[in-house]
């Protein structure tokens, strides 16, 4: 009888910790790790990829990939795809601008700045909307064929949708929400499709919102000259935005759940998840925000952020954490742990 009750609680495929040996990132510049740890626009238009808390490998940073290698130390840390890399935002200015009004000139950023290391497969762009997934999961299936990824075990974490909500007095309340959830399923459906052997964070949307009560004069500055967050911060700012972002993400995560639940069960060796480790979101002091621009999480909070996703794979869904309010021990796997 016992057996029968383990057996109906674990996944299609239950996926060990230690079966994974490669990463994957899609998302925008909150995957990207911009600005965490910047202080100036004119010197850290940066995206700290490497420490970015779903992709990271650069040593002495809790991220997800190092959380993995501490706990099991024959991975294979520089052939998993993690990123090491620190990338100048130009890279993603084109779109950005496209994006979002971004009127910055390219004239006046210190040439001198250059990119290190591989951004490896955290494909991630700056300024993405939800419609850029497609281009970045085949960025992704590249990255990982480069790396011969394709036929092992893959953590795919996807978080997404903060510029969606940024845009709502653009696009529309009920259009903001319906081409969120058709980008996410036209996702899911092609990684069900085209690919193997993955367990997927699909990481909830937040409010957003909460940044305002932040803001102080050089933050707004940024805002105003990047548009950044428009209808909340930017040059649209709403005067009603905290009652309808704070309306908006709740619909949004409410029509997740069932996309998830359609998608989890399609093939025995994909596994999903929601990971709502924001739903509740607070912020509970200025450490929790980049310096730059009082939007993007610091280097705190993405330390925290990588930290409650990992406990937040070993928990049921009605037992995980839904807020990042501190620090948390590190759970430590089990031989009879999977994840979930």
């Amino acid at each position: 009888m016992l057996f029968w009750i383990f057996f109906l609680i674990l996944p299609t495929y239950a996926i060990h910790p230690s079966q994974i040996e490669c990463f994957g990132v899609l998302g925008d510049s909150i995957s990207a790790g911009f600005s965490m740890q910047s202080h100036s626009i004119l010197k850290d238009l940066y995206e700290y990829r490497g420490q970015a808390f779903a992709s990271g490998g650069l040593p002495n940073f809790p991220t997800i990939p190092n959380i993995f290698l501490q706990n099991y130390p024959n991975l294979q840390i520089n052939q998993s795809c993690a990123s090491f890399a620190k990338t100048f935002i130009t890279h993603s200015l084109n779109q950005y601008q496209q994006n979002h009004s971004f009127n910055f000139h390219n004239s006046i950023i210190i040439n001198e700045l250059e990119n290190s290391g591989d951004v490896n497969c955290n494909v991630a762009i700056s300024g993405a909307l939800s419609n850029q997934l497609e281009q970045m999961w085949n960025n992704l299936q590249e990255e990982w064929q480069s790396f011969q990824c394709t036929n092992r075990w893959k953590l795919l974490t996807i978080m997404i949708g903060a510029n969606d909500i940024c845009e709502y007095c653009i696009n529309g309340f009920n259009n903001t929400v319906d081409t969120y959830i058709f980008n996410m399923e036209q996702l899911l459906k092609n990684i069900v499709g085209q690919s193997e052997k993955m367990f997927i964070n699909v990481v909830s949307t937040f409010d957003v919102s909460l940044t305002q009560d932040w803001q102080h004069i050089d933050c707004d500055a940024i805002h105003y000259l990047i548009n950044e967050c428009p209808c909340i911060l930017g040059r649209n700012r709403q005067k009603n935005a905290k009652e309808k972002v704070g309306e908006l993400y709740k619909v949004i995560n409410h029509k997740l759940i069932g996309l998830i639940e359609k998608y989890k069960n399609k093939k025995e060796n994909i596994e999903m998840s929601l990971q709502p480790i924001l739903e509740d979101f607070k912020i509970y002091n200025q450490s929790y925000l980049s310096s730059l621009d009082c939007f993007h999480p610091s280097e705190f909070a993405n330390k925290i952020m990588a930290t409650i996703l990992w406990n937040n794979m070993f928990l049921p869904p009605e037992k995980k954490m839904t807020n990042m309010e501190f620090l948390q021990p590190l759970y430590k796997p089990t031989e009879n742990d999977f994840l979930q």
